[in-house]
């Protein structure tokens, strides 16, 4: 009790600042409670105003000082009443002080300046615990007045205090030890931990938490002014203190994936560690050109946001359930509460007297709690490593056996496949007869190439022993590569159209000549087809693309293989190309496999000195991307190569590009035939609709549905035979596009598919189809249908003919469709025109919005009369009425309804109605 018997004098308080007594027997002095505080907010006031201003006693035993451009002053008087000690050292005890001044008085009344702080370069020196301090001598019975100067842009909470030379050596010694004690373990376990994560514990989760733990040794020298100490400069030492502790942030998220192992929080989790993590970069860059106080105030919130949003974590965790590593948490949770009070209280949040000594105890905690739990990393860490390896020699030997499976199962399939080739054998040969017999029959070479495409899929599985064998060589011939790559496309229409899936190709050239192994490619394009479809659910997407281009005299190609399946995962995806590597383990999938295909893939890619990449998500997509330079044949044998007559692939059913078909450009020459539209992205199946219509109708031929529409809107055609399931536009969206234009309303649309569930048929009929034939279909019914439809449509016609006078009254019963609406339409118009002579084809076009061949269609497929036959029937069927009416001469109603010429007019009438228009005024 004595070291505070002087707070007796405290209890009078007068004047600007208490006079402290130095009593005998007292070493050390709590100077803060009773010296005078002054805040000088500009920050500029020079001493000799300060002398002059009144001083608040503070009666605390520590101060914080805000963040602020302000400079704040303490005043000091002391009188000694101990003739015992004559030295004396007043303590700044908070080492953050960026500058802290001590003017002493003299008995000349001189006062002696003495700067210390972070900023002074003069007084700063390297020791462990670097807090700024002033020496004086005061005699006995002697009074001296000390001020002392604070200021700096960081908040900082501290104390003075007031040591005899002896007490304060005794103290120092005892600050220096400790701190040194704990800079130096710090550093040790550093280096220790660096040297572990470096060639001992090769953990993922230990490198992280590493990270964690070199932040906050930064920190620690940089809040304790060690690091400022080797810079000479005030600014370079203020910013690397500033920033020891402003990283601290990125330290602790680095750390969070290890804490709270796996991907189960919330997306808006992550969200917000990646705010914290750029706010934390962009205040860093801000404060790097402008150390401003506003700034790192900002800083310290973050820091604290940072802490209470992981320990909330903590809690959400607990409550969800979500796995822990508790060898880590105990340390990162001690570490948080060592900083989290100490930078609530620099902001004004909590003002406890014990948030010093608690901070030093969880600081020292977290160091001695790290150790237990690293021992117990350590040995996890062995045990699972040893575990590690029995689980990979457990894995090599099932690696084996697999392998002997595998072989077993290439054996089988071998076997088989050479089976295969006895009943392909007797389906080849009476083909080829057959074709030889009937040369003219059209379906025979469609035959064919399908046997010869299940030829070519058993020779795959013969390849698999070469596979294992090493056998694969490059092959060139020079061909069409474009045209191969069609008919391979071709060959997985069928399989679309049966699974529901859109398959959309697209080549950026129609034809490209080139040298390619053919067999090889194939390979490459089946498997990755193959592998697309089988991953596609229903009413899923397909698309293929490839691109051509020439490179320093050597072609290449890239195929680029997309679907919109189930994806693969990160973690699966660079194991994809191993063998017997299955994506899709699951008892879900819709197809099994032997995991050789990818496999196979990569092998022929790398024999082509290729690329072979693939980009995934989660049942989002899968894009395959395959780079591949094509060689030309070594040893001159290019020249002597040829684009040969009939290359070894099919070439029939192989059809001009999309985007690069040649238009329909007029009508057909056979104009007394129906025109018949079929719309079909099948060769096959389109050569055989060919075949069975053309004996009856004009063709014109669509490879998808865009075509088809384009084709629709230029030809008006009779009647439309369309498949379902194309490219580009499907059967359902162009009979809907076709049904919903007043240009096509009226044509028949006959739906082709494999979807025949009740659903989708009453979907095609909701859209306007006319009819809706499932596939495989019968031929004779589907000629009857399409026979029926346009015989349905002349019965129409006769509906809509305008051979005969039609009274309102007889237009009531027939349907407002868009078909009544455009011949109602076309009527109003001509009638607003029926005194005008002039009123011609070119204007009633102009007025109706269609052109002239399109409305020529129309009418024609309407009523079966010509533009020009419309317009002077209804001029007719107007003068009928009003000679019917007898109010007027023929003449004048010749005139009235557009004929200039009176025996004209005579001769149309007679011959529409079959008497003069006197005998049938007088009727």
């Amino acid at each position: 009790m004595k070291n505070f018997a002087f707070l007796v004098f405290l209890l009078p308080l007068w004047g600007s600042a208490q006079v402290l007594d130095l009593v005998p027997n007292t070493d050390t002095y709590p100077i803060t409670p009773a010296a005078g505080l002054y805040k000088d907010t500009t920050g500029q006031l020079p001493f000799e105003q300060i002398q002059k201003q009144k001083f608040k006693i503070s009666r605390k035993y520590g101060l914080l000082f805000p963040f602020s451009d302000a400079a704040s002053w303490l005043k000091i008087v002391l009188t000694n009443r101990n003739p015992a000690r004559k030295q004396w050292v007043l303590e700044w005890n908070n080492p953050m002080g960026e500058s802290v001044d001590f003017y002493i008085s003299s008995p000349n009344g001189i006062y002696q300046v003495k700067k210390m702080g972070m900023v002074n370069t003069e007084n700063r020196i390297l020791m462990a615990e670097n807090r700024p301090f002033a020496e004086f001598d005061l005699g006995f019975l002697e009074t001296k007045t000390i001020y002392i100067r604070i200021k700096g842009q960081r908040a900082h909470f501290a104390s003075v205090n007031l040591y005899s030379t002896q007490a304060y050596n005794r103290h120092d010694l005892i600050q220096t030890n400790v701190y040194g004690f704990m800079s130096g373990a710090i550093a040790v376990r550093l280096f220790y931990v660096f040297l572990l994560a470096l060639f001992a514990v090769k953990d993922k989760d230990f490198r992280q938490y590493s990270v964690l733990l070199v932040v906050r040794s930064i920190a620690f020298w940089g809040l304790h002014g060690i690091l400022s100490n080797f810079f000479t400069t005030p600014s370079t030492a203020l910013m690397v203190s500033f920033l020891s502790s402003h990283i601290l942030p990125l330290g602790l998220i680095v750390a969070f994936r290890v804490i709270f192992p796996g991907k189960r929080f919330p997306r808006w989790v992550e969200n917000i560690l990646k705010l914290i993590i750029a706010v934390n970069i962009l205040l860093a860059v801000i404060i790097l050109f402008g150390y401003r106080w506003e700034w790192i105030l900002a800083s310290t919130y973050l820091m604290i946001a940072t802490q209470v949003f992981i320990l909330a974590m903590y809690v959400f965790a607990i409550i969800k359930k979500y796995p822990i590593n508790w060898n880590y948490s105990v340390a990162y949770l001690l570490g948080i509460g060592s900083y989290i009070f100490v930078q609530m209280r620099l902001v004004g949040w909590v003002s406890f007297p014990w948030i010093s000594p608690v901070a030093l105890l969880f600081f020292i905690l977290e160091f001695l709690v790290f150790g237990y739990f690293l021992g117990r990393i350590i040995i996890d860490y062995e045990r699972n490593r040893a575990l590690s390896v029995q689980e990979l020699a457990f894995t090599k030997e099932q690696a084996l056996r697999v392998q002997e499976l595998d072989r077993l199962k290439t054996r089988f399939f071998t076997n088989i496949s050479h089976e295969f080739r006895t009943p392909l054998s007797l389906l080849t040969g009476p083909l080829e007869e057959i074709r030889q017999k009937y040369p003219k029959e059209g379906m025979v070479p469609m035959m064919q190439r399908n046997v010869n495409r299940l030829q070519s899929l058993i020779n795959q599985l013969l390849d698999l022993s070469k596979l294992e064998a090493g056998e694969f060589k490059i092959e060139a011939r020079y061909g069409d590569i474009a045209a191969f790559f069609g008919y391979i496309f071709s060959s997985f229409e069928s399989l679309a159209q049966h699974q529901n899936i859109h398959f959309n190709v697209t080549q950026n050239r129609r034809s490209f000549e080139t040298y390619f192994d053919a067999d090889k490619l194939e390979k490459i394009t089946t498997n990755l087809l193959s592998n697309a479809f089988k991953f596609t659910p229903v009413n899923g997407r397909i698309e293929i693309r490839v691109f051509y281009q020439t490179i320093d005299a050597e072609d290449w190609v890239l195929l680029e293989v997309e679907d919109n399946g189930i994806g693969i995962d990160a973690e699966r995806l660079p194991r994809i190309f191993d063998r017997f590597y299955q994506v899709d383990d699951t008892a879900q999938r819709n197809y099994e496999g032997t995991g050789i295909g990818l496999a196979l893939v990569k092998e022929l890619v790398d024999l082509f000195k290729g690329k072979i990449t693939v980009k995934s998500e989660v049942n989002q997509s899968t894009v395959f991307r395959v780079e591949l330079p094509l060689p030309k044949p070594k040893n001159g044998l290019d020249k002597e190569f040829t684009i040969p007559t009939a290359p070894a692939y099919p070439t029939t059913s192989m059809e001009p590009w999309p985007s690069e078909r040649p238009a329909v450009v007029g009508l057909p020459l056979d104009a007394t035939k129906p025109m018949l539209l079929i719309v079909e992205d099948n060769p096959d199946l389109r050569q055989y609709l060919y075949g069975l219509f053309e004996p009856h109708y004009q063709i014109v031929e669509a490879i998808n549905g865009q075509n088809g529409l384009d084709l629709a809107f230029e030809l008006v055609p009779d009647v439309v035979v369309t498949d379902l399931m194309m490219p580009l536009l499907d059967g359902f969206g162009l009979c809907q596009r076709l049904k919903s234009d007043q240009r096509t309303s009226h044509i028949p649309v006959v739906l082709l598919t494999a979807k025949a569930t009740l659903s989708d048929r009453l979907e095609g009929f909701e859209l306007g189809a006319d009819d809706y034939l499932q596939k495989p279909f019968n031929k004779e019914e589907l000629l009857v249908r399409v026979r029926n439809l346009i015989q349905q449509r002349a019965i129409l016609r006769q509906k809509f003919s305008l051979m005969a006078p039609l009274a309102p009254s007889q237009t009531v019963g027939i349907p407002e469709s868009l078909d009544n609406q455009f011949i109602k339409k076309a009527r109003e118009i001509v009638e607003a025109h029926l005194g005008d002579s002039s009123f011609d084809v070119e204007e009633f076009c102009k007025e109706i919005g269609m052109s002239r061949t399109n409305l020529h269609r129309k009418l024609k497929a309407l009523t079966d009369t010509s533009t020009t036959e419309f317009i002077r029937t209804i001029r007719l069927q107007r003068a009928a009425q009003l000679l019917l009416q007898r109010t007027h001469t023929v003449s004048e109603i010749a005139y009235r309804v557009g004929f200039e010429s009176l025996p004209y007019f005579s001769k149309s009438f007679q011959d529409k109605y079959g008497k003069p228009p006197s005998e049938w005024q007088g009727r």
